[in-house]
């Protein structure tokens, strides 16, 4: 009974106090690297408030070191009174308020950080995941709050959240998740705008480079409307395209309304590296609706306090994969002969990688937080890989529900289905997929799921493909002689970077990060190893010298054949009636 009523207080004092939250963000000194924040916090009942850094950003799915960038906390009440506080854990600041119904909170946080797209500040811009700056309020994760940017010198904001009307600089957002899931760029980017179906897009770009903004414009506006007339809609009032141009720039995150992606400046003139960013800009976007909306039931919604473990992360990014370039393919930007060619990659790598014989798809999924984002040495041997081998599963679930159906329906009409049926407030799980992919498929997806997303079982390639008219050759008639390692330059020295499990390497003796001094007595890099052995026949005897730690060793064994063969992806001489209509409607190409 007091526990009730304890709790019936605490809800009353909720409802007439409206507790809530306000940020405000400033740079005054650019150049070292510190943005200023301010957490305003407003009539939140207790003696205590615990203020938590978000362990973790959307779109990477492990955790990271945000707090570790925190410095100089403090807390006052709203008379300016220093207010005590204690850290309970490492993502975890606890203010002693007392009877304060106002508490401000202000620390620094240093932002000199890209790769991961999380904070970056310095005499040119500022680029902020909320995530990786703002800390929350647990108890009001849920309520609207506001946000106060105070730029420095002449910058300007650009970002997803939406404007307060009449207050500069000044934005809202209806909960925590949503104002984090909103980046900004602050500084004299430049900003273009373009309208689809009404609504507002931007193209933001910092950084130099040899782009033309109308060209832009033409081609993400048919990467968008390829993405509306597969989903359906367009999930947003406004979307904002942030790039970054700068040297050894690359990669991208998905965000609710927007996407941070990075490039380098001059590649705009080259088609195809251009191309490839194009791809970059269709697989951002396309999870506007797939992760952003249609989202896995572990992460709807988010927790950033640790991990958020789900099997489902194949369906996210791998199936986002897979249609990342097949919707340029449907928007014009490739021809068929180029998407064939993508799939012989795809069926090489799949085979190609060991780890897809040891760890199952939803394993892969589920052990991101611990494993894909690691960059662990055997990684390649050890672990499947939920983009690459995703995308490859995906393709042929959709062939499979398309020979089915007699061509009726697709994967195209599931993710529609699911993306209706499973808002991000609910969430789906690979038992939804596989029911939704059941009604539309007209039958049974239980041994596909537990064969290819529960198991290793290697994927019918020949098989699937056949429904399109496709046929998978070996391309190389003749095997070659081959050690199974892998090497890597590195200024002066050449270290074994990979050893295939089975390989004549393994065997021998080989281990990673061995350096490779001579072959056959003669000093060698990457390309002397490569040229040598491919010019010796299986049953040649070779010696490697070698040094491990520092300790000089030689290895002779004899070469053999080893290696998967390469395959070809080509149309049959005589397709069916079906077939022909499969590719057709598939690759949206005449035969």
């Amino acid at each position: 009974m007091k526990y009730l009523l304890t709790a019936v207080t605490f809800l009353t004092i909720m409802t007439s106090a409206k507790p809530s939250v306000s940020y405000t963000l400033s740079m005054p000194q650019p150049q070292t690297h510190l943005l200023n924040v301010e957490v305003r916090i407003h009539d939140l009942p207790g003696m205590t408030v615990d203020l938590h850094m978000p362990a973790w950003r959307t779109g990477r799915y492990v955790l990271l070191d945000f707090a570790g960038g925190v410095q100089e906390f403090a807390a006052t009440d709203a008379n300016g009174k220093t207010l005590p506080f204690k850290k309970t854990d490492k993502d975890t600041w606890r203010i002693e308020k007392g009877k304060a119904t106002t508490v401000t909170a202000t620390y620094r946080v240093y932002a000199n950080e890209f790769n991961m797209r999380t904070r970056e500040l310095n005499s040119e811009h500022a680029f902020v995941d909320p995530l990786a700056v703002f800390m929350y309020v647990n108890e009001l994760k849920d309520q609207p709050l506001t946000l106060t940017v105070r730029p420095f010198g002449d910058w300007k904001v650009t970002t997803g959240l939406d404007e307060v009307t009449g207050t500069p600089f000044t934005y809202r957002a209806p909960n925590f998740e949503y104002f984090g899931d909103c980046p900004l760029e602050i500084g004299n980017q430049k900003d273009a705008e373009f309208l689809v179906d009404g609504k507002r897009h931007i193209i933001s770009i910092y950084g130099d480079g040899n782009w033309n903004i109308d060209t832009l414009i033409s081609d993400f506006s048919r990467i968008v409307i390829a993405n509306r007339e597969l989903w359906g809609d367009l999930p947003y009032d406004k979307y904002v395209f942030m790039i970054h141009c700068q040297p050894n720039a690359g990669g991208g995150t998905e965000h609710i309304n927007s996407t941070i992606m990075g490039v380098r400046p001059f590649i705009f003139s080259n088609p195809a590296a251009y191309k490839g960013f194009l791809g970059l800009v269709s697989h951002e976007f396309f999870h506007t609706w797939n992760v952003k909306q249609l989202r896995p039931r572990a992460i709807a919604p988010y927790d950033f306090s640790k991990e958020n473990y789900t099997e489902e992360l194949w369906v996210s990014e791998g199936t986002t994969s897979y249609y990342d370039d097949l919707l340029l393919l449907r928007a014009g930007f490739w021809d068929s002969k180029r998407y064939l060619e993508n799939i012989n990659q795809m069926v090489n790598n799949e085979r190609a990688r060991y780890g897809n014989k040891v760890q199952p798809l939803a394993e892969a999924s589920f052990d991101a937080w611990v494993k894909f984002w690691r960059s662990k040495q055997n990684a390649a041997n050890a672990e499947s890989d939920y983009y690459g081998k995703g995308s490859h599963v995906s393709l042929i679930l959709d062939l499979e529900i398309r020979q089915r159906t007699k061509n009726a329906s697709s994967l195209d009409d599931v993710l529609r289905t699911m993306y209706r049926r499973f808002p991000k407030t609910k969430g789906f799980t690979n038992a939804d997929l596989q029911k939704v992919c059941e009604e539309i498929g007209g039958g049974s997806f239980k041994e596909f799921f537990a064969q290819y997303i529960y198991s290793t079982a290697p994927l019918p390639w020949e098989q699937s493909l056949s429904y399109a008219g496709l046929q998978v050759q070996p391309k190389d008639t003749v095997r070659k002689t081959g050690t199974g390692m892998t090497t890597q330059d590195a200024g002066d020295r050449t270290r074994i970077s990979h050893i295939a499990p089975g390989s004549p390497a393994e065997r021998a003796g080989f281990e990673i990060n061995d350096e490779i001094a001579a072959l056959n007595g003669y000093r060698v890099r990457t390309a002397d190893i490569t040229e040598r052995i491919a010019s010796m026949a299986a049953g040649e005897r070779v010696t490697f010298l070698i040094f491990r730690n520092d300790k000089v060793k030689e290895i002779t064994f004899t070469l053999e054949l080893f290696g998967n063969p390469s395959y070809i992806v080509t149309k049959t001489a005589a397709p069916t009636d079906l077939q022909r209509a499969i590719y057709e409607q598939w690759l949206g190409e005449r035969w």
